[in-house]
């Protein structure tokens, strides 16, 4: 029970981070209804998943390498920017929100989306070195233990993000065009306000390779 009641509360915490993929799985949700949230939510999932597997496998040891950081800062910043600018330069249709529900959902495309939005992002790296060093350093799972804390923990993400998206599309039924117009605005900002917190690590990391 306590292994499923730690994975519970570190699920829970990565939850309330605010970060450029809870920005965009709501805007996404909003826009294209509940299952492209959904499969926007396994896409996220999936990429958290990838993270805990190489960094089990010991990509920690990568991260202690300057030019790996500036690496993956770099192109993440990048992707990010992009994203952000098309949010930011995204139409809205004069039609509104609902004719858009009925479109067929491109769920590989939304799974694509959510595994790139999340795994692009090397804070989230970090956040998952810092949980593997919490399980092997403090609570000392073994394997199979370490695998059913990891399981529960993204099982309990995935069915917030998807809770998320589903609360979120309630609000399609008073959703505007301009509101679609502005919640586009403000997730394109959001998208480049943390690539620049990217680009700006990018530098931190560069100085401290200098020094």
């Amino acid at each position: 029970m306590d292994i499923v009641i730690n994975g519970v509360l570190y699920g829970l915490l990565l939850c309330v981070l605010i970060g450029p993929v809870f920005f965009a799985l709501i805007q996404n949700s909003i826009e294209k209804g509940f299952w492209s949230g959904f499969f926007m939510a396994i896409g996220i999932a999936l990429s958290d998943s990838f993270y805990i597997v190489v960094t089990y496998l010991g990509i920690s040891q990568l991260v202690e390498n300057p030019s790996f950081n500036m690496w993956l800062g770099g192109v993440g910043g990048v992707i990010m920017l992009g994203f952000g600018f098309v949010y930011l330069l995204k139409p809205v249709p004069a039609k509104g929100i609902r004719q858009r529900h009925q479109e067929e959902t491109k769920w590989f495309q939304q799974i694509v989306k959510g595994f790139l939005l999340n795994g692009i992002n090397p804070f989230v790296l970090f956040f998952w070195l810092g949980i593997i060093s919490k399980v092997t350093l403090t609570y000392k799972y073994s394997n199979n233990e370490a695998i059913s804390f990891f399981i529960v923990l993204i099982a309990t993400v995935l069915l917030s993000d998807i809770l998320k998206s589903y609360f979120a599309t309630k609000l399609s039924q008073i959703v505007t065009p301009r509101f679609m117009k502005i919640m586009n605005r403000v997730v394109g900002i959001a998208l480049i306000a943390f690539s620049i917190k990217l680009f700006n690590f990018v530098l931190e990391e560069f100085d401290m390779a200098l020094f």
